[in-house]
């Protein structure tokens, strides 16, 4: 490089960037991609003209199209002409993938049961209503028996899910990689690629459902549910330290030359401490559901029913109230009856196992940003930005299996324990990332880094979340609840969730209280 560029881009090291600026999203589902959108990103220039700045930009790598051959003052003015820049690759498409794997898994969290608690039946020779079972039945599960004809069961039940890890790691603290090796026009002792880079995000991510049901039985063997939610969800995200791994950016102590790699055109920018942020959150009604379900079998001892979900678009996807597509849910419970042991406690095993399918939604897809193009300058700028367009996708398919018993302690009190499972993707995989680590690269000491550009630059490695496609995995779950009788026909629910597993998107505990009374 020439001493005269030298001066010129140590002289830039001093330069001041945009802090993180707060950015509105249109929607919820959108909050994490527009925490990465800089309302206005500034972009000064290295030749003596005037700076620029790009509107509703992503941070992208952009790399040098002119192909200079080395970096003396021949090319110099090639690599500082912003126009000479194209998007090599975006990195928010990386963001992206982990968006899709959030929204994805909001939208298969299941529906708590509308399980009655205190079911009766009339005696045919007294006409006596007499209840038909000796526990309160499960929660989270369902139940096996049906309510019985012309009778009316009234549920609410409250669920709030706060996520805190995905695949393991810490959503307050995640880390996105973007490999680099896509082909450069830079020549420098051979062709050079594109060099890793990498960006922090944090979010916290919350949805809350209150659920109000209503079960009619339409015959002593079939009753219909439906199923009224109201969903709260709340997402909030901020987008940082943004580092591309070339040494000190000059082409020299074995560094890559920063116009490889570059933040923005025709300007050395290798750090980008603050990008942006964005926080948003709504309440509205999600999906309706029917559900119908038929006993088989009913014995002393055992209870065999069938059944189906139907699940309908009416809440907005966007906004994570809903899953944006008609989900169908057909399944099979079963309930079991012991012998009252000694104090009248009551074993009940029980066993569901269902299969959920869904079409395709917004929430399946991806978002994609729009191409912008602006006069500046330095030229004529192409890049990324908002606002955002989203593709559709098929939702994951999922198989669920719960098995666990309800100990009954008389006719008032019932504990329930079950061990929840979920294998998500075996026919439609759901969008995932997974961690790598790239070794032996160069710690950024040039613009934007540190003072000492010409200083050798330290090696190192570049760790962060790329793209797995998409994939299917389990997902596990330890459930403890409590049901108190508290009139005849009047139930108090009391429940606990605990994942014990780390695969996407984990809240680790969600208690969840309902109501229920049958008439």
């Amino acid at each position: 490089m020439s001493h005269k560029l030298s001066l010129i881009v140590a002289a830039a090291l001093c330069a001041g960037f945009a802090r993180g600026q707060s950015q509105g999203a249109p929607s919820v589902s959108q909050v994490l991609m527009y925490s990465a959108t800089m309302p206005s990103l500034p972009v000064p220039t290295l030749t003596g003209a005037n700076g620029f700045t790009l509107s509703s930009a992503v941070p992208s790598i952009f790399t040098e199209t002119a192909a200079p051959a080395n970096l003396g003052d021949a090319t110099a003015s090639a690599i500082l002409n912003g126009a000479n820049y194209s998007v090599s690759r975006n990195i928010v498409q990386l963001n992206n993938a982990l968006n899709a794997s959030i929204a994805t898994a909001l939208s298969i969290i299941p529906l708590s049961s509308p399980a009655s608690g205190v079911i009766l039946r009339k005696d045919p020779v007294t006409g006596a209503e007499l209840p038909v079972s000796s526990t309160l039945g499960p929660i989270f599960t369902e139940r096996a028996e049906t309510i019985g004809k012309g009778q009316f069961y009234v549920g609410f039940s409250n669920q709030d899910f706060h996520f805190t890890k995905f695949n393991g790691a810490s959503l307050n603290s995640l880390q996105i990689l973007y490999p680099g090796g896509d082909p450069s026009k830079v020549v420098l002792g051979g062709p050079l690629s594109t060099v890793p880079a990498t960006f922090g995000v944090g979010m916290d991510v919350r949805l809350s459902q209150n659920i109000a049901f209503l079960t009619y039985g339409v015959t002593d063997r079939i009753d219909v549910s439906l199923g009224l939610p109201m969903v709260h969800s709340a997402v909030s995200g901020r987008t940082y330290n943004g580092t591309i791994y070339a040494g000190n950016g000059f082409g020299t102590n074995g560094s890559t030359c920063w116009c490889v790699n570059t933040f923005t055109p025709g300007y050395p920018t290798l750090i980008q401490p603050q990008i942006g942020n964005a926080a948003m959150s709504k309440t509205g009604f999600g999906d309706v559901l029917v559900r119908v379900k038929g006993t088989l079998l009913r014995t002393s001892s055992a209870v065999v029913a069938i059944g189906g979900d139907v699940r309908m678009p009416t809440g907005d996807e966007s906004n994570y109230l809903g899953v944006g597509t008609t989900v169908v849910k057909p399944f099979a419970a079963v309930s079991f009856y012991t012998k009252p042991l000694r104090n009248n406690i009551v074993l009940s095993p029980h066993f569901d196992v269902g299969w959920q399918f869904s079409g395709k939604s917004s929430l399946g897809g991806e978002l994609q940003g729009t191409p912008l193009t602006q006069n500046t300058s330095a030229g004529t700028i192409n890049y990324i930005g908002a606002p955002f367009i989203s593709t559709k996708g098929y939702l994951p398919d999922v198989f669920t299996w719960a098995a666990g018993t309800e100990l009954a302690l008389g006719r008032h009190n019932t504990f329930i324990a079950d061990i929840l499972g979920n294998q998500v993707g075996w026919i439609h995989g759901i969008p995932n990332a997974q961690m790598q680590t790239i070794s032996n690269v160069l710690l950024p000491t040039g613009p934007n880094g540190d003072s000492s550009g010409a200083a050798v630059p330290t090696k190192g490695s570049a760790t962060g979340l790329v793209t797995a496609g998409r994939v299917s995995f389990g997902q596990y779950s330890a459930s403890l609840g409590y049901k108190a009788r508290i009139t005849q026909s009047l139930v108090a629910n009391f429940n606990l969730v605990l994942r014990i597993d780390n695969n996407g998107l984990v809240a680790r505990a969600v208690p969840m209280f309902g109501l229920g009374y049958s008439f």
